[in-house]
Formats: structure tokens, sequence, C-alpha cells
């Protein structure tokens, strides 16, 4: 396992506003390990995801959590027409200001956004679902208002990163 952290890193200027944060990354995987996918889009994603999480934190010292992990089975989200097999997890989590259900409801709907006119198109998210889709993802996103959100995106593996250790299938909570 890697692990690699920055603190206090400035990560998106917009006109006054720097937002700083610390960011964590770490990747479970076993040699061999990996997917299949446009690197171009499935960066667009990461970057969407990331972006979110820091302006979720706003102003406030806050902390954004990048992990990849393998994920078997009963750890897969169920969808209709997916079988349960192995999936790699991409979670990207925040201490921002979290999100209640009825937000969580429409997070990927297009032009869909909480922030001010002007600030936000609402396409972020809704792109980062488009793009898991059409890879055969999905998306689980777990929050909580004050406390952050999480979310894990599900992505096809390969067959080589079907043995993973225990330590690789527990995905930690919010």
């Amino acid at each position: 396992m890697s692990r690699v952290e920055a603190t206090g890193w400035p990560f998106l200027s917009s006109g006054k506003n720097r937002h700083f944060f610390s960011v964590s990354t770490s990747e479970r995987f076993r040699s061999g390990s990996g997917m299949t996918g446009d690197a171009g889009e499935l960066i667009q994603a990461i970057i969407n995801l990331v972006t979110n999480a820091a302006q979720a934190i706003a102003e406030k010292l806050g902390t954004i959590t990048v992990e990849v992990a393998v994920a078997i089975g009963e750890r897969l989200p169920h969808e209709p027409g997916r079988s349960s097999g192995t999936a790699i997890c991409l979670s990207v989590s925040d201490t921002g200001c979290g999100m209640d259900q009825a937000t969580v409801a429409r997070l990927f709907e297009p032009f869909f956004t909480t922030k001010p006119v002007g600030e936000g198109t609402g396409l972020g998210l809704s792109v980062v679902h488009g793009i898991v889709t059409q890879h055969g993802g999905s998306i689980r996103v777990d929050s909580r208002v004050d406390e952050g959100t999480r979310f894990d995106v599900y992505l096809p593996a390969l067959a080589a990163a079907a043995s993973p250790t225990a330590e690789q299938t527990a995905a930690p909570a919010l």
C-alpha cells in the first residue's frame, strides 16, 4: 500500500477565493490489478469529484481523501443487469458541508446546482455520472449535513484484480 499526503495545498483559485485543504491519497492493489477505460474521461471524472469536494469545504480547513481499492461481490452496489464480480472502487471523500437526502437524490441531474447563479453550471456531477455509466460502472453517495460526503465510484476490474487482501475490501466509513 502506498500513501501520499499534502497539507495546505492550494487547489482552486477563482478570483480572490483560494481553497486550502489537506489531501491524502491511498492505493490498495495487488500487482496486476486494473481496469480499462478512456484515461482522459476518467481523469475528468476525478477532477470533477475533487473540485466539488473542495467547493464543499469552501473557506474552512478540511480534508479531501482519494482512495483506490479493489471491491468484490457484496461490496458492489446492486444494479439490474450487473454481475456481482470485481470492481475498482475510486473513493473521493471530504469533510465539507455535506448534503441532505433531497439534494443527494438530485445530484446527477444536468444543471442541478446548490450554488448561487453564476458560480456553477450544475454539470460537473452529471458529467461524472455519464462517464462512469459509459464505462459500465456505478456511483454510491453517502453524505451527512455538517460532516461531509463520500463518493464511491465502482468500475469493472480486469480479471487479475479478483483476489485482494482483506484490507483492500474494507471501504472506510465516512
